[in-house]
């Protein structure tokens, strides 16, 4: 059985004086030759690679050419590998992909849920309507499914079970970019009911690197890079991370993933918190851009306090405290 991973202190928020909440977790700089450096220790434990691992499970389209024999736009490719926050132009999107391959809403097996996005969640009240499957914030990945299962001649009325054949077909193809074997994985289901996999930090690392740093997966590199808002939403980590730095891709994942991958060095870092905090999340890992320079300090940092900001404040804006970091990645 794997050792429990040794968490480090990695944030805390300070209350006039008095520190009251700690973030632990594990931060991991990955090189093409392996780990550069690391804070905590992960002890060789295996995390489910969660929403992270949507690029590299739709990486067959491009395998498969999909992307050209349905002529899918860079904006298509985007949505496929997205988390997004449900949008009418994400719905958009989806609908669209999902039409050039000869499928429709109806044939998604992702169930309906509210969309992230406040704004259609309002809009969804004004006019009385109720979520559907496009609001889902993993349809894009399903709708890339259904286009692969069809190419493949597998079974599309359960594309998500274990036992289709897409699954061995996706979890290969998955395995081989993060340079691992099959035997050596964990398999569960995602919250959408798409299988996914665990592995070490490092190995999910290795994945991001091989596939954006590919020449081969240019399509899905410049999907994430011109597209940043299709693949999250506004507000949403990964995508202002993306829009306020320089070829730069971010994904994040449930449970305190994200990984960031810096194009022109062929670097990568992989961000787990223990306690799964979003707002820590996006605190270490704007912290961790910015020690490592991969980031402007000025116009970075003015981007995404406006969006998760260090200071810690009463409803009438009188600011209390802070939250600092207490790692250096360095």
């Amino acid at each position: 059985m794997n050792k429990e991973p040794k968490y480090a202190e990695l944030l805390k928020h300070r209350r006039n004086g008095l520190v009251e909440q700690v973030h632990f977790g594990i931060i991991m700089h990955i090189g093409q030759n392996g780990i550069i450096s690391k804070i905590g220790e992960d002890n060789n434990y295996k995390f489910y690679h969660r929403s992270c691992m949507k690029p590299l499970q739709v990486s067959p389209i491009i395998d498969l050419e999909l992307d050209k024999k349905y002529n899918l736009t860079s904006e298509e490719i985007a949505v496929c590998c997205a988390s997004h926050t449900g949008d009418i132009i994400h719905q958009n999107l989806v609908k669209s992909v999902l039409n050039k391959a000869g499928f429709s809403e109806k044939d998604l097996l992702c169930l309906p849920h509210q969309p992230l996005s406040i704004e259609e969640q309002q809009r969804l009240i004004l006019n009385n309507e109720q979520p559907n499957r496009l609001h889902n914030n993993c349809s894009g990945k399903h709708s890339a499914m259904l286009m692969i299962a069809k190419e493949l001649g597998f079974p599309i009325s359960n594309y998500n079970a274990f036992e289709n054949p897409l699954t061995d077909y996706i979890l290969e193809h998955v395995c081989k970019l993060c340079e691992v074997s099959k035997k050596d994985i964990v398999i569960s289901k995602d919250g959408c009911g798409l299988p996914v996999i665990a592995t070490k930090l490092e190995d999910l690392g290795k994945g991001f690197l091989n596939l954006f740093c590919s020449e081969k997966y240019l399509r899905i590199r410049d999907a994430f890079l011109n597209n940043p808002y299709l693949i999250g939403g506004k507000n949403r980590q990964d995508s202002e991370i993306i829009n306020a730095t320089d070829n730069i891709v971010a994904k994040v994942g449930a449970c305190g993933l994200c990984v960031v991958v810096n194009i022109n060095k062929k670097e990568c870092i992989v961000v787990k918190i223990a306690d799964s905090n979003i707002e820590a999340r996006a605190i270490v890992t704007n912290e961790t851009l910015l020690q490592l320079k991969w980031s402007d300090p000025v116009k970075f940092s003015d981007q995404m306090n406006n969006i998760y900001s260090k200071d810690i404040i009463t409803q009438d804006k009188v600011v209390l405290g802070d939250i600092f970091s207490c790692f250096n990645i360095n």
